[in-house]
């Protein structure tokens, strides 16, 4: 497993806010008015949705009209390529090590997955930002290597399924001190297209939760995120560089009264688990507004798993595009001035970018090299002792010769023990790097046996059997991986001590020289 290291520098980054605004369905162009105005690129203005003013309200000039600035805005009619052309150098950087989150923020049937996922005349920013990760990999033509893999999850009434399992158990959130908040148990799946991702999307779309109300034929009632991992191995003289980029791709369910779509029994729980968990992530979006406006303010993550699941691309490591989703229909004003509001509050927002640069275990070819290294290290060691002795052999003073050969003895018998358990230590790490390749390499067999019978839906007893083998490897992976960071710290100690051994084997032989 790569090591990360400690990053050389951290960029501020503003969270990038795009608006974008559907057309008017059929049905709303026969009973509702468009009230939303395009003034340009960044502008936009909510018209006021009540036609008839009574005498005050014309006195004192009330209006209902606002008007917002964003990064971008796109009128109705705009294509999700012409949303993506504005986001696609955000993307571009998780292949240079950085991560990135984008998510769809609005109200019920605003246009959410839509923007998101897209159909097959016009792709979501799902579909574009993974092409364009795979685009990018085939035109880079130097001698680094890549590898992708991504996972699929879903937040469905405060619990988290894994939408690329056919039958998920509820999983578990976990804070990891390398890589922050992780999903436990979330199977990440090695793949080699564009195609193979958009393959996985499907499968689990096809297994997300959704279902019809009176404001949108297709709700989703849970919240998907997408994540996309690029490891580039870079080749140095030392070992090989990794850079480790992430991808967070996030299709929020959408905000929802009950009085607009009639639901009741089950539909009425979820759609107030939705809101629960969106209005935790609009109180965090407030919080860290005020924040970056008035200094340090309590951020409630932890209200939501939602909320602790986004939190990397809310204020920490990532470089983060939202793109609010707005209805222009004259009902929909609440929720659009809403989604609006948090919209403008998300611009304070700040996030702390740095590229992820870690080391990669050494290659076989280098602890041969190492191993080859060390044992010409002890003959050069005991050829320089015995000269030494040889030297001191023939000093007048026999006490003090048998003193200085007893003393070089020693310190000959301790460097040549301290060598051997390096020589030791190196062919161990040798060892459970083969060991994990190998079960590396099995893994992802697995991972696409097991994804074949997936999608055919072959015998469960095979499936059960490629699921529970897949368990015993990750076991053995993980068991190897420590064992071979302890060996390193080991390793590390006996380098140091051999070190400051040399260090006092010079300061003596300097001050019996003088004497």
């Amino acid at each position: 497993m790569p090591s990360i290291r400690a990053p050389a520098s951290k960029q501020t980054a503003t969270l990038q806010v795009a608006v974008k605004c559907r057309p008017l369905t059929d049905d709303e162009q026969r009973r509702s008015r468009h009230i939303i105005q395009v003034i340009d690129d960044k502008t936009v203005v909510v018209l006021d949705p009540d036609l008839s003013k009574d005498y005050l309200d014309l006195i004192q000039n009330r209006t209902k009209e606002r008007r917002y600035t964003f990064d971008h805005v796109y009128p109705p009619g705009c294509s999700n390529s012409d949303v993506y052309k504005n986001i696609s150098s955000t993307i571009s950087g998780v292949v240079q090590g950085l991560n990135a989150t984008v998510f769809a923020y609005g109200s019920t049937g605003s246009g959410k997955t839509y923007t998101m996922v897209g159909t097959h005349s016009d792709p979501g920013l799902m579909v574009l930002s993974f092409r364009t990760i795979f685009e990018l990999i085939k035109k880079d033509g130097g001698p680094d290597t890549f590898e992708v893999s991504c996972s699929y999850l879903e937040v469905y009434n405060e619990v988290i399924y894994d939408l690329l399992e056919k039958s998920s158990g509820h999983l578990e959130l976990r804070e990891d001190p390398q890589h922050g908040i992780i999903v436990a148990g979330l199977r990440s799946i090695k793949v080699h297209s564009a195609d193979r991702i958009l393959e996985l999307l499907n499968i689990g779309n096809s297994r997300r939760k959704t279902e019809s109300t009176e404001a949108n034929a297709t709700s989703s009632r849970s919240h998907a995120v997408l994540e996309i991992t690029v490891k580039r191995k870079q080749k140095g003289q030392y070992g090989n560089q990794v850079l480790r980029g992430k991808l967070a791709l996030v299709d929020l369910a959408g905000s929802e009264r009950a009085s607009e779509t009639n639901n009741f029994g089950q539909k009425l729980r979820d759609g107030a688990n939705i809101n629960r968990s969106l209005l935790a992530l609009a109180n965090c979006i407030n919080a860290l507004g005020k924040q970056n406006k008035k200094g340090l303010a309590y951020v409630p993550y932890r209200n939501s798993k939602l909320t602790r699941i986004l939190k990397d691309g809310l204020s920490g490591n990532s470089q983060t595009v939202m793109v609010a989703t707005i209805s222009p229909a004259d009902d929909q004003y609440h929720h659009t001035t809403n989604t609006l509001k948090y919209a403008d509050r998300a611009k304070e927002i700040k996030t702390h970018v740095h590229k992820n640069i870690g080391t990669l275990d050494t290659h076989v070819e280098d602890y041969q090299r190492m191993i080859d290294s060390l044992q010409v290290e002890v003959s050069q060691l005991k050829k320089e002792l015995a000269e030494k002795e040889h030297q001191l052999s023939v000093k007048p003073t026999e006490k003090a010769a048998d003193s200085e050969l007893s003393w070089l003895n020693v310190l000959s018998q301790e460097t040549g023990e301290n060598v051997q358990e390096r020589i030791n230590l190196q062919k161990a790490l040798f060892e459970l790097e083969e060991t994990n390749k190998r079960n590396r390499l099995e893994l992802q067999h697995l991972d696409d046996a097991i994804a074949r019978h997936q999608v055919k839906e072959m015998d469960s007893t095979v499936l059960q059997a490629l699921t529970s083998r897949r368990q015993v490897i990750l076991d053995n992976i993980r068991d190897n991986d420590e064992a071979g960071s302890g060996y390193r710290k080991v390793l590390i100690f006996f380098y140091s001590l051999w070190f400051s051994c040399l260090q006092v084997t010079l300061r003596s032989f300097s001050l019996r020289t003088l004497k």
